[in-house]
């Protein structure tokens, strides 16, 4: 099974659109693809993700044998009660998922990658990280903090698994360029863009066809990104 570990360098950073646009790609591509909520607490994955279907179905509640929401391409999505939940087992969750998909997306958002839960995903040396970044200058900086974060947590070859998805949230001309953000993190397997697009702004149902073709393509790239990181990791 393909795990994808999405987590922001900040808060806010647009881990749970990115979260969305990769599970969709990959049921896009015909694979049977589960979206996770994997942040503290709870966050809105399913309200971001799900275009029908809507279900009380949790992390926390259990999740064998339900019928749960999906997002506009079919993929599946996971959501965490909230606020009061326990911390869930993603370990034994992502067993169970491996059993029953092709691909896991987890959205960590920001700081859900720290947490003692997160250890049995994030030490897998096949899962496929994603950092989220604003295009922001500040937030570029403090990207260094999050990669420091990932080292700290699942060691530095981690990082070699590790893609920077460089995320445009205004219109207009970027005021980060891509080249300098890839010379700066280069402890990084690939430093990639995700361009601005008005349907993600919205705030609304993400839903794949209301895309930009250019934004489409972007999340294609990253997920062959994480295809050749997670294999060369594999393979070293």
């Amino acid at each position: 099974m393909s795990v994808m570990l999405v987590l922001g360098s900040c808060g806010g950073a647009g881990t749970t659109t990115t979260s969305v646009g990769l599970a969709n790609a990959l049921s896009l591509q015909g694979n049977s693809v589960v979206a996770v909520d994997a942040t503290v607490g709870g966050g809105d994955l399913v309200d971001r993700a799900a275009d029908h279907a809507v279900t009380a179905a949790t992390v926390e509640s259990g999740y064998t044998d339900v019928d749960l929401s999906v997002t506009s391409t079919g993929a599946q999505v996971l959501g965490r009660a909230w606020p009061d939940a326990d911390d869930p087992d993603f370990g034994r969750l992502d067993w169970y998922l491996s059993c029953t998909a092709d691909a896991a997306v987890y959205d960590f958002g920001h700081r859900g990658f720290e947490r003692d839960s997160a250890s049995p995903l994030r030490s897998q040396p096949w899962a496929a990280l994603v950092l989220v970044v604003p295009a922001r200058p500040d937030a570029v900086r403090r990207s260094r903090t999050a990669l420091h974060t990932i080292r700290l947590a699942a060691g530095a070859k981690a990082l070699r698994r590790t893609t920077v998805v460089v995320s445009q949230c205004d219109p207009g001309p970027s005021v980060v360029g891509i080249d300098d953000v890839r010379r700066g993190l280069d402890s990084v397997f690939d430093v990639l863009e995700v361009p601005f697009d008005p349907h993600l702004a919205s705030g609304s149902t993400v839903t794949a066809a209301d895309l930009s073709p250019a934004t489409a393509r972007a999340y294609e790239r990253i997920l062959a990104s994480n295809i050749r990181s997670a294999w060369g990791t594999m393979s070293a």
